[in-house]
């Protein structure tokens, strides 16, 4: 912004100065310094000029920013159109001041508050002006009411004003009808108070929301949001700090639009599934790319902790994310983690303690009603398999084996009876479980060195019985100015992570699935405990029923713990070239190292296996060993530039060289037949098998980028990364990724400005290309060789140990690549009070990477290969509102909302449909060109045959009857065969949202977070064990409502059961389609701040408690336990239930403490 240099008015009145925020906010001890240096210092001061027709303005201005010093004059002394030539090297500031006047015919006096008075010759000295005067006394605190010292007060306008003490107090002189004052100082809004009839007054100055709230992270660099030419999201550490979450890739939920957050799984310590602008790979990884510090990252971000965060920002569109090219097409999430600031140490602790329960249970039948279901089920089996057979018929004289005999003593009333209601397995497994975290920060610094310390500690103990995250983390961060052109920095983070995980998926090991499914009359333990179990039912008259495991033997006796270990280190050293320091040049190294170590070991002693009783067989006892170690390290070199010509052409450019390689190393080993349950070690177990593997891959890349803006109103940004990759194949191992955007600040514009309409207003565009090299193979280009055997010899020969291709070549193997179209339009009214932001895109992702058949004559049956395109648009809603905002009460509002649409466009040589059916993976999902990735496969699903005459009259499956699933006949061919499957659903929403709400009034502060998606559908594939109406394991309520008989028809959506079902009644249909949508209250808190009159007492700068609930309430219509529910973080396979770890909710008690 140009600043005015008119000082006084026709009437010789002082005029408003617009003086530059860093020379306004001058401190205490630099005011009381600067007088006492003042005489000397003058003269010492050193000064580089080096101008060539410059405007007197440009020359005053690098004087000013050299020296500190600041030039006061009216604008008219100066030709405007004279040039100025003046050459200067590291002379004395009054000799370069004294030849500067000289040459501008003007005259100059020093003053002794850093001002330089600058007249035309022969004025009346204006330091003679005389005013009538009043002073006026007060106090400048913050909002916590500490004092502030060293805030500049000034007449806006003049050169009248003064500094708060070491009290935060003040006293000036100022001329008679002055009615306003100005306020500011560092980190904080300038403010302007009245002080007509007023002498005495205290002032409480807000924190500046310049900095994380207006700065934005874009890779590589910062820029100011309103000069913002991309599509970038972002998430402060105050929309983080009453979060109580595990990994930080929860916090993102809700908070910005265009990005989709999954909490999938509700395991402790497990991340969310995020999606930036929809899914667009098939084989490789759809996960964004995620940078901490500028380091790019690969696995788990359990380890971070999210208390250490002080913003994350998303790279949506490819404007903003082309700078990290090949890996870019998913997006890109930046982590910015806290640093120290300027000013005394403080000691900051934070901790929350609290606990958790299960968000939900399933409405499962109790034992009697399971008894009628199971003995119906064998019944209807009986009768209908054998001629002449009765209902009535014993137990004891059925045929065994073909599950017509249930389990006996169901024909006993009293024992029946004496079951009662059964065993509730999901309040066994199910607990109410601690949370806790602790958080101590130490931060500070000084003219030179700013530090950040930290120390977290992070246990939550799983809502289902002996599972648990544990965490240990610190942080060192230290930037210091090493001399007044370079600057260096470290930043150090250890952490470490131990996590006892419950198996999920198939009931023969996965927890979730045993407890629903298991029959309800089964006890936990009998009374000489040992673990209960169907086969003990079975008894010499019955087929007994389908042994389901124990779910509380499996979850309390299978370990199933890996630790982490992780090292992140990065150094970084910036040099300042020029004198201006408008080119700096900036080179990092940086490594992080994990260690991995996971152990696992199934006993048999005492747990049941396969439903038989708990017998210690050493078969039954197994063991896994996996350690892992991986390296990864970076170096970034990059050459900055800035530069304004003219006060209008502003530039500033980037251009850079890296490298990054990862090594990672496994030995895996596994172990059966152990003796006993007591050594879990490998080696004692009998048969031992083991691998080793290492693995890796290396990156150079070359970047570069421009911005440039015409006065704040036109807007040009072009970045270009090359980037070469040890993944792909030799003929193209570099990829090119480049992107431009536009932006037109039409606020700027003077017609659009003096219509008083919007208080802001800017519409953008961009275009580029980014790449996807996430594959999990890492030699798909190369062909690999694998061991084999040889025969060598006459007859059957010698077996001799040797190695064969394993895999064919492909050197033309490249990049996923994703084009990307982004139009986005921003408006603001009422002082931005009330703001709208909305984006469209477009992007077309060409090249997949498949692994698709080739032809057998390679000797091969199957290659990668770039083939396959997906589409993606979508738009994106945001506005925001300061609704209320009084002295005692605010109420600030936010919402996005986001649609994304996907289709397959393009698959393979023939573009023939991809199947995936494997129900036991929790599969059920095609590939299918026109069709989003994540669609459902199966029948479809249109009623019960409820009578005869329905029957006759539909087609049917061949072993179909009276009371079984009815599907359509999707192939006309009046026959159901699996060749009616036909596309049932999609995972993908019609939109999702979040809303998040933040009041204030007085010391209280409520902030409530809402999220949901709408028009997304889950394959409940759980429900193949309970609803699969076989009548041998326990089923969810709604069966209660199924076929009986054609007189008790039930609701004709439920099928009738049979102990081997019928019609293809049990296969994945619509039947286990369900609707996904749901609106969840993410987080409540309510928080208390103490006022400074209590804490001043205790040395206390602030104390906050607050309490938090974490997902209280979620409105929905599925059945099973979390509507974000997500078996598998494929893409393709997305939306399926297959026995997921349920969601818990939290409530928690917070302390936070500043000293």
């Amino acid at each position: 912004m140009k600043k005015r240099r008119d000082c006084f008015s026709p009437h010789g009145e002082i005029r408003k100065l617009k003086l530059s925020l860093k020379k306004m906010k001058l401190t205490l001890i630099f005011s009381m310094l600067t007088l006492l240096t003042f005489g000397n210092g003058f003269s010492q001061v050193k000064v580089t000029l080096h101008f060539e027709k410059a405007s007197i303005q440009n020359v005053l201005e690098t004087i000013e920013n050299q020296t500190g010093y600041v030039f006061l004059y009216k604008d008219e002394i100066f030709n405007p159109d004279q040039k100025y030539s003046v050459d200067f090297t590291d002379e004395p500031f009054n000799e370069v001041i004294k030849s500067v006047c000289e040459k501008a015919g003007v005259e100059y006096e020093v003053r002794s508050n850093r001002q330089i008075i600058l007249t035309e010759k022969g004025q009346e000295s204006l330091l003679n002006i005389n005013f009538q005067q009043k002073t006026v006394t007060g106090m400048v605190t913050d909002q916590s009411g500490l004092p502030l010292p060293g805030v500049t007060v000034v007449v806006p306008g003049t050169t009248t004003g003064t500094v708060t003490n070491a009290d935060g107090n003040f006293s000036l002189a100022v001329p008679d009808g002055t009615e306003i004052l100005q306020f500011s100082f560092v980190g904080m809004q300038t403010q302007e108070v009245s002080i007509a009839g007023r002498t005495t007054f205290t002032v409480v100055l807000e924190e500046e929301t310049i900095g994380i709230e207006e700065v934005v992270a874009i890779g590589y660099g910062t820029v100011k949001r309103t000069d913002l030419t991309g599509s970038v999201g972002q998430v402060s550490s105050d929309n983080l700090k009453d979060l109580n979450i595990s990994n930080t890739t929860q916090a993102l939920a809700g908070q910005i639009s265009g990005v989709s957050v999954q909490q999938g799984s509700g395991s402790p310590g497990k991340g969310a599934i995020i999606r930036v602008r929809g899914a667009a790979s098939i084989t490789a990884n759809s996960d964004p790319l995620y940078v901490i510090d500028g380091f790019p990252i690969t696995g788990d971000l359990s380890v971070l902790n999210p208390n250490d965060i002080a913003s994350i920002e998303v790279l949506k569109d490819a404007s903003a994310s082309a700078i990290y090219g090949s890996r870019a097409s998913n997006g890109v999430i930046l982590i910015t983690t806290k640093s120290g600031k300027k000013g005394e140490a403080k000691i900051q602790f934070d901790s929350y303690v609290g606990f958790q329960t299960v968000a939900k249970t399933l409405d499962l039948m109790n034992a009697q009603e399971f008894i009628e279901l199971n003995r119906e089920a064998f019944n209807t089996k009986y009768i209908e398999s054998v001629p002449g057979a009765k209902i009535t018929d014993p137990v004891v004289n059925r045929p065994s084996g073909y599950r017509y005999k249930y389990p006996d003593f169901y024909d006993d009333p009293a024992a029946v009876a004496a079951v009662g209601n059964g065993t509730d397995w999901q309040d066994e497994i199910f607990r109410s479980a601690p949370i806790q975290n602790y958080q101590l920060n130490v931060s500070g610094g000084s003219e030179s060195t700013n530090y950040f310390f930290s120390a977290g500690y992070f246990n939550q103990e799983g809502i289902i019985i002996n599972s648990n995250f544990e965490r240990f983390s610190l942080r060192a961060k230290i930037d210091t100015k090493i001399t007044d052109r370079l600057t260096a920095g470290i930043n150090l983070a250890p952490n470490y992570s131990i996590n006892n995980d419950i198996a999920e998926g198939h009931p023969s090991n996965g927890v979730i699935i045993q407890a629903l499914a298991i029959a309800p009359w089964i006890p936990v333990r009998y009374d000489n405990g040992v673990y209960g179990t169907a086969t003990d039912y079975g008894k010499a008259g019955g087929d007994g029923i389908t042994g389901i495991v124990n779910a509380v033997a499996t979850a309390t006796h299978t370990k199933n713990q890996s630790n982490r270990l992780q090292m992140f280190s990065n150094a970084y050293a910036e040099l300042s070239l020029l004198s201006d320091k408008s080119l700096k040049l900036r080179t990092s190294i940086g490594a992080t190292i994990t260690n991995y170590r996971r152990n696992y070991f199934r006993a048999a002693g005492l747990m049941p296996i396969a439903g038989n009783p708990g017998l210690g067989l050493p078969q039954h006892r197994r063991a896994e060993s996996d350690a892992q170690e991986t390296f990864n390290y970076l170096n970034e070199n990059t050459l900055s530039y800035s530069k304004t010509l003219n006060e209008k052409h502003n530039f500033d450019a980037v251009a850079g060289f890296t490298v990054q390689k990862q090594t990672w190393m496994q030995t895996y080993a596994n172990g059966s037949d152990f003796p006993d349950d007591i050594i879990e070690v490998i080696s004692n177990a009998t048969i031992r098998q083991g691998s080793s593997n290492i693995n890796e891959w290396a990156m150079m890349s070359y970047l570069g980028r421009l911005n440039y803006n015409y006065n704040n109103k036109y807007y040009v940004t072009a970045s270009f990364r090359s980037d070469g990759s040890s993944k792909f194949g030799k003929n193209n191992r570099f990829g090119n990724f480049p992107s431009m955007s536009l932006m037109w600040r039409a606020i700027e514009e003077d017609f659009i400005k003096n219509g008083n309409l919007f208080s802001d207003l800017r519409l953008r565009a961009s275009y580029g290309v980014t790449g996807n090299d996430n594959l999990s193979n890492n030699y798909a280009a190369i062909g690999t060789i694998a061991t084999s055997n040889y025969a060598f010899g006459a007859g059957s020969g010698v077996i001799v140990n040797g190695a064969n291709m394993n895999s064919i070549s492909n050197h033309n193997l490249t990049w996923e690549k994703a084009s990307q179209l982004d139009l986005g339009l921003e408006f603001g009214f009422f002082d931005n009070k009330l703001t709208f932001l909305t984006d469209f895109y477009s992007r077309k992702t060409t090249d997949l990477l498949l692994n698709v058949p080739v032809p057998t004559i390679t000797g091969f049956s199957n290659a990668y290969q770039n083939i396959g395109r997906v589409d993606n648009w979508g738009l994106e809603f945001n506005i925001r509102a300061n609704a209320i905002n009084t002295n005692d009460f605010s109420w600030l509002i936010s919402a996005n909302l986001s649609m994304n649409r996907n289709e397959v466009k393009a698959l393979g040589p023939s573009g023939d449909p991809i199947y995936y059916t494997g129900q036991t993976r929790g599969e059920g999902h095609v590939l299918k060109i026109g069709f989003p990735m994540g669609t459902f496969y199966g029948y479809d699903h249109i009623g019960v045959y409820m009578n005869q005459e329905m029957f006759d009259e539909n087609p049917k499956e061949a072993t179909s009857h009276v009371g079984d699933a009815m599907y359509r006949d999707v192939n006309g061919d009046k026959v159901i065969t699996a060749a009616d499957r036909t596309e049932i659903g999609k995972a993908e929403p019609d939109f999702y949202y979040g809303i998040n709400n933040s009041f204030s009034y007085k010391n209280f502060d409520l902030g409530i977070l809402i999220q949901g998606s709408y028009g997304g559908e889950i394959l409940h594939i759980g429900k193949r064990y309970y609803e699969n109406l076989e009548g041998n394991q326990n089923q969810l309520r709604t069966v209660l409502n199924r076929w009986r008989s054609e007189e008790d028809p039930g609701d004709g959506w439920i099928p009738r059961v049979r102990s081997t079902p019928t019609g293809q009644t049990s296969q994945i249909s619509t039947r286990w389609v369900e609707d996904g949508s749901y609106l969840r209250v993410n987080n409540i808190t309510l928080g208390y701040s103490f006022s400074n009159t209590t804490l001043s007492k205790l040395n206390i700068e602030n104390m906050r408690v607050n309490i938090s609930a974490q997902n209280p309430i979620t409105i929905t219509n599925y059945s099973g336990f979390n509507p974000e529910v997500n078996t598998s973080e494929n893409t393709v396979l997305a939306g399926s239930d297959h026995g997921v770890y349920p969601l818990s909710k939290s409530f928690t008690l917070g302390l936070n403490i500043t000293f």
